[in-house]
């Protein structure tokens, strides 16, 4: 390479040719992380920069004083070209399409010093594995004003020059500003999306109503009279959703249901091993035809009552049962929704189509049809007012997941032409918390004082998705509401509140660690490790307490008229995530005082896992034995 063959005869402090470009070292050590995705840049690093590669390659320096406060060091620099030359060998080797970062993004990675009165990097050395960078830094020389076509401080080449390095010391952090600003840009193009799919959600259950896009604003009227214009714009505001009145949950919805859709939600169940067969497929159904004069109640209770719920089994995966990390409950699928379904993989497909046709899911029809035995799929029989093809929203908790599943199932939902768009719950509940982490269904049912039992079975869960998204939507419209006469004066309160717990919790997380944290001793004595975390002989053995006898008690505090205490048992468990997590380990750790029961307990269980087919007692009707 001609870049090497001068290197030998150049000395440091020597000029860089006019016309040659260069790169910030800085930034090229980071390149492959900065602009890749992960895969690719870790087969990018360990190829060509991880262990001393870099290094081994060898790289010719320059160096160049920023003339910038906010730089002390210089900025070293590599020729473009040897940049180029690292490019095309992970081109010919990994067959990656790499290429230099866009100019208009990514200013300061190709600097040119070409312009007039432009001051040019000079040499520094070779790097390699004898040379060390630092020592080389070392050996740059102090910046000197009096030096050589150094600009005036004054001059306007000296304002593109500093321009040009302030984009170079940009380009070596790992995060550009130009990165942040897409980054903050994709998360409110993320936040405006969410709150759209709140609105429309809204419109499609009659509690907002669509923008009238013929209306003009009256303010720019000047023939009207002040009475009259401001009524106009009462209608002009209500037309474009910019001041809605409350909704009063106790008469029907005050507007048109837009579209007049059914909402088909689907939850899909897998096992947690293996290659995460599928165990249940739970389908619940809104009718908003059914919504037409009946008041939503309070959080929507009275609109639930209309869901329609379906619960369907795998035979071929019966026996298997979630513990590991969630608790199955498939044969728990709540009586007030309805009773399960065996099908198999072969029928699945068929099974679940047909809640997505005429007369979608309706009990009283479905009733009419026959059904010889299990292994025959339901068959609908239809009337005039339910053989009317409708459009379909498909609903879900996290939905790219359940249709991945579906698909795995042999049904492809994307297909279906009249299913017009999908609501994630977990995007509904953002936007109306205002908070950009998703929550899990527990937390969002707790959140609108609603009581889930046996989440993780498919039907039951499919059922609560379609609750919560009715609760969302109306919850939604009344913290608008509350939005509307939120004066300046009480932001700027709320803001003074914010900062003023902020500081409290630095203050008190400061005390803590100054009481912790402190001056002089030695740490004490060893902390003897506790066996496989068995507890040790100081430990007292109590009884363990686990979720299920938690939701055991909750369900008989219902049963006895407790219904209230039974809501705040439930938030109070689901508001930690990990309960449940310690609960489990709770159960597969006994006390020391009823070890040897448990374990002569489980291999009764085992013994008899091994006489039943697979551990579970199947029905007749697929081949269990008698």
């Amino acid at each position: 390479m001609k870049i090497l063959e001068e290197s030998a005869t150049k000395f440091i402090g020597q000029e860089a040719p006019k016309d040659w470009k260069f790169c910030p070292i800085a930034a090229v050590t980071k390149w492959p992380y900065k602009f890749f995705q992960r895969v690719d840049s870790e087969t990018i690093a360990r190829a060509f920069f991880a262990a001393g590669k870099f290094r081994i390659r060898g790289w010719t320096l320059y160096y160049i004083h920023t003339l910038l406060h906010t730089a002390s060091k210089p900025l070293i620099l590599i020729p473009a070209t040897e940049v180029q030359a690292l490019f095309d060998d992970i081109k010919r080797d990994l067959r990656l399409l790499v290429y230099f970062p866009d100019a208009e993004k990514e200013p300061g990675f190709v600097l040119s010093f070409a312009e007039k009165d432009m001051p040019l990097p000079r040499y520094l050395g070779r790097l390699d594995l004898e040379h060390n960078l630092d020592e080389m830094e070392a050996q740059i020389p102090p910046y000197n004003d009096d030096m050589a076509a150094n600009p005036r401080r004054d001059s306007r080449s000296f304002a593109a020059f500093k321009k040009k390095m302030e984009a170079a010391i940009e380009a070596t952090k790992q995060k550009s500003k130009a990165q942040k600003d897409r980054k903050k840009k994709d998360r409110i193009n993320l936040k405006h999306s969410w709150c759209e799919e709140m609105k429309r959600t809204q419109c499609y259950l009659g509690i907002r109503p669509r923008v009238e896009t013929h209306m003009k604003d009256p303010s720019s009227d000047l023939t009207i009279g002040p009475r009259e214009l401001e009524k106009a714009l009462q209608r002009y505001n209500l037309s474009q959703c910019i001041e809605l009145p409350d909704v009063d949950t106790s008469e029907p919805a005050p507007f048109p249901f837009y579209k007049n859709v059914v909402f088909i939600c689907v939850d899909v169940e897998a096992y947690e091993k293996m290659d995460r067969p599928i165990t249940e497929v739970g389908i619940s159904t809104l009718d908003t035809n059914d919504l037409v004069g009946l008041p939503p109640g309070e959080i929507g209770k009275c609109w639930m009552k209309q869901i329609r719920s379906r619960h369907f089994r795998i035979k071929e995966t019966a026996h298997l049962s979630n513990s590991e990390f969630v608790a199955g409950c498939a044969d728990h699928f709540e009586p007030e929704f309805g009773q399960s379904e065996w099908v198999s993989f072969k029928d699945a497909p068929q099974v679940i189509a047909s809640c997505f046709c005429p007369p979608y899911s309706r009990p009283e029809i479905l009733a009419e049809a026959p059904t010889s035995s299990y292994d025959e799929a339901p068959t609908a029989i239809t009337d005039e007012r339910d053989n009317q093809k409708r459009r379909l929203i498909l609903v879900g908790h996290d939905i790219t997941m359940d249709i991945n599943y579906l698909r795995k199932l042999g049904y492809e939902v994307s297909n279906i032409s009249n299913v017009i768009e999908s609501l994630d719950t977990a995007n509904l509940y953002r936007a109306w918390k205002h908070e950009q982490n998703p929550s899990k269904l527990g937390v969002t049912l707790v959140d609108l004082e609603l009581t889930g039992w046996n989440l993780h079975n498919a039907g039951n869960d499919a059922a609560y998705t379609l609750q919560a998204l009715i609760g969302i939507a109306l919850s939604a419209r009344k913290c608008e509401a509350a939005r509307l006469v939120d004066t300046g004066a009480q932001r700027q309160n709320r803001a003074e509140t914010l900062e003023r717990e902020a500081r409290e919790r630095a203050k008190e997380e400061a005390d803590e660690w100054a009481a912790a944290d402190q001056d002089g001793g030695d740490g004490g004595a060893p902390k003897p490790l506790e066996r496989f975390g068995w507890p040790t002989s100081e430990t007292v053995a109590a009884p363990v307490t686990t979720w299920r006898d938690r939701k055991r008690e909750q369900r008989a505090t219902v049963q006895s008229g407790g219904v209230q205490g039974a809501k705040q048992s439930e938030a109070a468990y689901t508001a930690t995530p990990s309960r449940k997590q310690e609960d489990s380990k709770a159960e597969e750790t006994p006390s020391v005082g009823t070890f040897s029961q448990s374990m002569s307990e489980k291999m009764a269980m085992f013994e008899k896992q091994d006489e039943d087919d697979g551990g579970v007692k199947l029905p007749k009707q697929f081949g269990a034995a008698a």
